[in-house]
């Protein structure tokens, strides 16, 4: 058996031709990410990646080390790739487009009285706007030139994300241009004179009801409805002339469709607040930015979520959320959503967005905005 001291002096010498060995890799790693950019071709290669790993661990002799091969050399890689990185030219690296300001045109899921109309006149004033039946048409709206922003929830403090929205941002190419928070207060409405005896039915947006399940679990002879959203329910229960039918919705709802409020704050949390997003056809630019927003795609396999985050952490880039959505047509794999503080007018955080594309399978910059 060797002594400690003879280990020590072996590890030493081969760490010297290791090192000798790895500023040349880095070096023709430089080389490499010039050819590619040079010839406009992608710096992640996944393929090829592959295939070098398990070219290097197919030449260890010992089996009880292959594992730990691959490890080593996917770890060179991804240091490889983050060098590369830096030689990626940021200036021109995001367009931003100017914001219009006047003659807007705005769109929202609802009726008037829906907390969408609520945040639309909160976040852009009296502007012309249009109400549409569901999340998916504001988006066709959009696509289609009809609006030039839409305004739709993304998430809500007490029952977390709205999820079509994840969906729809990412399957119409569109961008987060904005956000805004509104206070949510749900209340128990019905027709004039109507009493909590009286309501056998009740409707309301899934979110609604859910935000105020405590209230309805204590009063077990109430069947709920989902319906399209808070105040259209309201509409309906003022159109039915039915005083055994309820809605929960806003105080405004109660006041714009003639409704009594039978019970007031019926919501579980005191603190209910859901977070609407601007979406619009181009990423835009803000003087005071401070949120960017991607959606990513990553290799089915240990460690690949970690190295982004890791990124992250390593340009010292606070997280401040993270969201995954399942890819209808691979089996058990995901869309991540983060969004982090910064702005796409800092080379750290465009460097940071560079090096974490070496790491993913596809990565899109969905946001550049300033949060609520």
């Amino acid at each position: 058996m060797k002594d400690l001291k003879q280990c020590r002096q072996e590890i030493d010498e081969i760490d010297k031709q290791l090192i000798k060995l790895f500023e040349k890799r880095m070096s023709l790693s430089k080389e490499v990410v010039t050819y590619k950019l040079a010839h406009d071709m992608e710096i992640f290669q996944p393929q090829r990646e592959h295939e070098v790993i398990e070219k290097n661990a197919a030449r260890i002799e010992n089996d009880e080390l292959k594992e730990y091969a691959k490890k080593f050399v996917q770890d060179i890689m991804d240091i490889g790739k983050s060098y590369q990185a830096t030689f990626i030219p940021l200036k021109d690296a995001y367009h931003l487009a100017c914001r219009k300001h006047e003659n807007v045109k705005v769109g929202y899921a609802g009726v008037p009285g829906a907390f969408a109309h609520q945040a639309m006149l909160e976040y852009f004033g009296d502007v012309n706007n249009i109400n549409y039946v569901n999340f998916k048409d504001v988006y066709e709206a959009l696509k289609n030139d009809e609006i030039d922003y839409g305004i739709v929830p993304l998430e809500n403090s007490s029952t977390g994300a709205i999820n079509d929205n994840y969906d729809l941002v990412r399957d119409y190419d569109f961008y987060i241009v904005g956000e805004h928070s509104v206070d949510i207060t749900q209340h128990l409405l019905g027709l004039k004179g109507a009493k909590i005896v009286d309501i056998k039915d009740v409707y309301s947006h899934p979110q609604g009801i859910m935000q105020s399940s405590n209230y309805l679990r204590a009063h077990q002879n109430i069947t709920v409805h989902d319906y399209s959203n808070t105040a259209a329910a309201a509409k309906f229960v003022s159109e039915s002339n039915d005083k055994t039918k309820g809605a929960i919705a806003s105080k405004i709802a109660a006041k714009l469709y003639n409704l009594d409020i039978i019970q007031e704050n019926i919501h579980n949390e005191q603190s209910n607040n859901t977070r609407f997003i601007i979406i619009g056809k181009h990423l835009e630019d803000h003087e005071q930015t401070d949120r960017v927003s991607i959606v990513f795609t990553l290799e089915h396999q240990v460690g690949s979520l970690y190295s982004v985050l890791k990124t992250i952490r390593d340009h010292h880039i606070n997280l401040s959320r993270i969201e995954s959505r399942p890819i209808k047509d691979k089996r058990w794999q995901y869309y991540f959503y983060i969004d982090f503080e910064g702005s796409l007018h800092d080379d750290n955080v465009k460097l940071a967005l560079e090096q974490m594309k070496t790491k993913c399978l596809t990565l899109r910059v969905i946001g550049n905005y300033q949060h609520a």
